[in-house]
């Protein structure tokens, strides 16, 4: 009868109830790491039971197939060595996993290798100011060995200057003859900067890493400017006012900027032959003036030229 079998089929249902196929392949994606490998991913990228992956490629435009292999406990990704994989070339991709109830596979996912490839990043050799063009660095650098070279390379360059967290972003790309170098402008004048560079060959969606990062600075120029004020002390008793004249880097002076000397010249309102001229390498100076309105004039020096005068006027004692 009918309930003399169940006896016997209990344990095979139980079996086959308890039966858990791995997770399908999802999400492929591959990145041709140009004379290295042809590096896929999936996910999922972890199972709860050891799984063993077979992926399939088909290259030279379908002509020939073969696989590699990797395991759930080494992760889910398998790469394909070089040299059998070359550009231009189609490929497909498809992923199984098999554990030990069963087989599943992926999609079949479709690969034009041009449009894959992830370069190295260049490598930056110089960054260097050009003699008398202000405020301007050249950089110079080495095309990636390992790019394509019937490619021609998209670059971004990055920079800020040494003592910023914000990077700003030239876009360019590759010369017509292939030279290695970018004239950055409108930079401020004898500041640190810091320069990166990467690369991505034309028509390709991935971007190579960031170049190590190099220094330069800019060329110097005559001094910015001054910020300038006064301190006024009680006049004495014959009537003349001791005053403290201060200054310093004008706010957006370059942080290298350094001044050889500072020239003051100073005279009461309207008496201009009346000028006294001081040079001092400090950052105050003394003085002692009458009871009239005076004009104060300071700039700053180095071996490029003068800043532009910082002027103060100092009123007469009896003014509100």
């Amino acid at each position: 009868t009918m309930w003399a079998w169940v006896p016997w089929m209990l344990p095979l249902l139980y079996k086959f109830g308890l039966a858990v196929l791995p997770a399908k392949p999802e999400n492929i994606s591959c990145i041709f790491y140009y004379k290295k490998n042809f590096t896929c991913t999936w996910s999922p990228e972890k199972e709860a039971n050891f799984t063993w992956y077979t992926v399939k490629r088909t290259y030279i435009y379908g002509r020939i197939s073969d696989t590699c292999n990797s395991t759930s406990e080494r992760g889910s990704s398998c790469s394909f060595l070089y040299p059998r994989i070359s550009i231009p070339d189609y490929s497909t991709i498809q992923v199984e996993a098999q554990n030990a109830d069963g087989i599943i596979e992926s999609d079949i996912t479709h690969w034009n290798l041009n449009t894959v490839i992830k370069t190295e990043p260049p490598e930056i050799s110089s960054v260097k100011p050009i003699l008398g063009i202000k405020r301007m660095v050249q950089i110079k650098w080495a095309r990636p060995v390992l790019a394509p070279v019937h490619s021609t390379l998209k670059y971004t360059l990055r920079f800020r200057m040494v003592d910023s967290a914000h990077w700003m972003e030239v876009n360019f790309m590759e010369g017509v003859f292939g030279e290695e170098t970018f004239n950055l402008t409108g930079l401020q004048a004898f500041t640190e900067y810091v320069i990166a560079l990467r690369c991505v060959a034309e028509g390709s969606r991935f971007w190579s890493d960031w170049s190590l990062e190099k220094m330069g600075i800019t060329e110097e120029e005559a001094p910015h400017g001054l910020d300038l004020w006064r301190v006024l002390r009680p006049a004495k008793v014959d009537g003349r006012r001791p005053v403290q004249l201060l200054w310093k880097k004008a706010k957006g002076a370059p942080v290298l900027e350094k001044a050889l000397g500072y020239n003051i010249w100073y005279f009461p309102e309207n008496s201009t032959n009346l000028t006294e001229t001081m040079n001092t390498t400090n950052q105050q100076l003394d003085l002692c003036l009458g009871g009239k309105t005076y004009w104060i004039y300071v700039i700053s020096y180095n071996s490029h030229g003068d800043s532009p005068v910082a002027t103060l006027r100092i009123p007469a004692i009896d003014e509100k």
